[in-house]
């Protein structure tokens, strides 16, 4: 009978204890580990005798055994210690970084044994800190001894070296770690509190500002603090440096012009207005084309590519491609180009370009050089890679080229540079040329570059690639990976290699600081199919840039159902949201995240709903869509829409000279809005005649150095 009971209850137990399990499978399977083999892109892993040391730790520490358990992290070699483990929430971390979390965190008595056996070598390394050395040693204290009683100090230093190197964001970092994780420290908090707000406020980390200054207004009221000669408590001596400094700000900053884009009214586009200047390049490729060619030509894929441009001071410059030419911003007047169009169309249906991403044509301008990645559409090895070119802004003559630079040889490079910190960054990828397998797998790498010479200034592996390349014998395709977007921020480079990680480099030096593991589509396993065949795809949209929102990052990768805020100061993710996969980010504003994809649409970012859809011709898969507190505007193949960021109603449509395109992107001039397809580059007025002619007339005046504003 017993028995039987036991039966009856293992019966009943089973369905729940088989769900507990699949549940558990499931849950593993969803984790967010750079161990995880499923993920496409592994950050540089530790060695697996890093992470028994760790475990050592945690096993003798529980035992209170501290001599062996201390023993155990620096057991850990300083090659390993820029190497990475798994963090706090989806964040994957530097080794040397999860050390210093896990000493801070000691227990008292833990404490104890720590600084009896590691104090003297901390103090020795802080003594010899001086001339070339300085730095150095004292990186290395905050790095492997920061909880030593020599480990405030030596931060504190590290702290008013990064400063004076204008290095803010790691000044604030060293000081908050003072404030933070060592609160036996015998540092002035006040004095510490002010030196972390001036840096961050330096940095542009607003919102951390404003908390520390509210902590020194709270705490600090009775103490009296000395810095830059003058002398007051922490929360008045912080009010009158800032004072100081936003007034030098603003005696050194250039008055704005009069009308600039961003502060005048949108483009009225609610009558009919004719383009100032037209640029037709699609005419001159179909110039002498008979039917059937005419036919073949129209129904080719690069016939849809759109022209990559870029605005500097009066010019527009056009990267067609491959073909690079530069336009006056006012007429219309070509300057100078690269190449004709003549047999263009004859290039692109050879099967070498049938590997071509138009996507990945770029360019880039300030002052007097224009940067430009390309392929050459003559060069017939399907595994070419894309070049980076300087020229003169001028006349397009060619000051380097990376095929002339031996730093380049290894690296294929991909996604769209970003031109700031006085350096080009762009992400590049080695070991994916599928004729050369004895590369291994291919990395992930982001290059600094020296902008007038080419020389490549560092470069750091952000990640290995668990997939090789991907190829077909006996037909050419397509490298269907998503391009890497990078963004410049506070002295820091962020990379959403849009295959799982969001990387924080130093722009500094190159050096990797964390990877946030954010939820994206399995690898595949590698294919090598002998024939080509049809395999129809989900419709994909393109990558998008990370985009700042406040303090933080709004990330969404290109195969991820999920939207992200990420705060990158803190190290925390704000919240995320199930999105389409389908969808990418074209801007936000205070109340709104503004979405693309098979339609256009808003997210309210404080609830996280969906406040409106709209649909538009051929969705909004790509292209730049012009995102402004009072309208949005999108070229599609029926004419310009503008929308309401309200409501996402259709205000109107505005037909232009632009049809027979399939739709394209969108800049705005002080002067002019600009349309640019496949077909055409049309330049019309930004408000029609008599419409603010006052204010256009001042506006008409200057056209601002750099970007089109957005």
């Amino acid at each position: 009978m017993t028995a039987m009971r036991w039966a009856i209850v293992i019966l009943l137990l089973s369905p729940a204890l088989a769900l507990g399990q699949a549940q558990t499978k499931e849950e593993e399977a969803e984790k967010v580990s750079n161990d995880n083999p499923a993920r496409p892109l592994q950050m540089p892993p530790a060695s697996t005798e890093v992470k028994e040391a760790f475990d050592d730790f945690e096993r003798f520490q529980r035992r209170g055994a501290w001599e062996r358990a201390l023993k155990a992290l620096y057991t850990i070699p300083e090659n390993q210690a820029l190497r990475f483990v798994d963090g706090e929430n989806g964040f994957i971390i530097p080794v040397a970084r999860k050390r210093r979390q896990v000493l801070t965190g000691l227990p008292p008595e833990g404490q104890s044994a720590y600084r009896l056996f590691y104090d003297a070598e901390a103090r020795k390394l802080f003594e010899e800190a001086e001339g070339p050395s300085e730095l150095k040693n004292l990186e290395r204290i905050y790095s492997a001894y920061f909880t030593t009683s020599i480990g405030d100090d030596a931060a504190d230093r590290l702290g008013a070296l990064y400063f004076e190197l204008g290095r803010f964001d790691r000044a604030a970092d060293c000081w908050l770690a003072i404030l933070r994780e060592r609160p036996d420290s015998d540092l002035s908090p006040g004095l510490i509190g002010v030196k972390a707000a001036l840096a961050l406020w330096h940095a542009g980390r607003r919102s951390e500002f404003e908390q520390v200054r509210g902590e020194l207004a709270d705490r600090s009221s009775g103490e009296t603090v000395t810095l830059g000669g003058q002398k007051g408590t922490p929360a008045e001596l912080l009010r009158r440096l800032m004072e100081a400094e936003n007034s030098a700000a603003v005696a050194q900053e250039p008055k704005p012009a009069t009308g600039a884009a961003a502060a005048a009214p949108g483009p009225d586009l609610a009558g009919p207005v004719d383009p100032a200047w037209q640029f037709r390049f699609a005419e001159s490729i179909e110039a002498g084309m008979g039917p059937i060619e005419l036919n073949q030509w129209q129904t080719h894929g690069l016939s849809a590519a759109l022209p990559a441009v870029t605005i500097e001071g009066t010019t527009l410059f056009v990267n067609y491609l491959g073909h690079i030419l530069a336009l006056d911003l006012a007429s219309g007047k070509l300057l100078w180009r690269t190449a004709s169009f003549h047999n263009l169309e004859l290039l692109a249906m050879q099967p070498a370009a049938q590997m071509l991403d138009p996507g990945r044509f770029a360019i880039v301008a300030d002052g007097e050089h224009v940067w430009t990645l390309a392929r050459d559409l003559k060069d017939q090895n399907f595994a070419a890679p894309y070049q980076l070119i300087c020229r003169r802004s001028d006349n397009g003559e060619i000051i380097w080229q990376s095929k002339d630079l031996p730093d380049y040889a290894p690296f294929d490079l991909v996604g769209l540079p970003v031109l700031a910190e006085g350096k080009l960054f762009l992400a590049a990828k080695t070991g994916a040329n599928p004729q050369q397998p004895q590369q291994g797998l291919p990395q992930q790498l982001l290059l600094a570059i020296q902008p007038h010479d080419g020389k490549v200034l560092w470069k750091t592996e952000v990640g290995t690639f668990r997939q090789g390349a991907q190829f077909r014998m006996f037909y050419p395709s397509r490298d269907p990976s998503p391009q890497p977007r990078l963004v410049s921020r506070g002295g820091a480079v962020y990379l959403d290699t849009h295959v799982g990680v969001l990387a924080r480099l130093d722009a500094d030096t190159g050096t990797l600081d964390w990877g946030y593991a954010y939820k994206t589509d399995p690898f595949q396993s590698q294919s090598r199919f002998l024939f080509y065949y049809y395999q129809t795809q989900e419709p994909q949209a393109a990558p998008s840039q990370p985009l700042p929102s406040g303090d933080a990052f709004l990330v969404k990768g290109a195969q991820s159902g999920r939207l992200y805020a990420v705060d990158p100061n803190r190290m925390k993710v704000l919240w995320e949201r199930p999105i389409t996969k389908a969808s990418r980010l074209l801007g936000a504003d205070d109340r709104c995240v503004y979405l693309g994809g098979a339609e256009l649409s808003a997210l309210d970012l404080r609830t996280r709903k969906l406040q409106w859809a709209t649909r538009v011709p051929n969705g909004s898969m790509d292209g730049h869509v012009l995102v402004r507190s009072d309208g949005l505007w999108q070229l599609t193949p029926r004419g310009i829409y503008e929308i309401d960021p309200q409501s996402g109603e259709v205000r109107r449509i505005f037909r232009g000279k632009d049809l027979g395109g399939v739709g394209g992107d969108i800049l705005l001039t002080d002067r002019l809005l600009l349309a640019v397809s496949n077909r055409t580059i049309s330049a019309y007025p930004r408000r029609a005649a008599g419409a603010g002619s006052e204010v256009s007339a001042r506006a008409d005046s200057a056209t601002p150095k750099g970007r089109a504003s957005q």
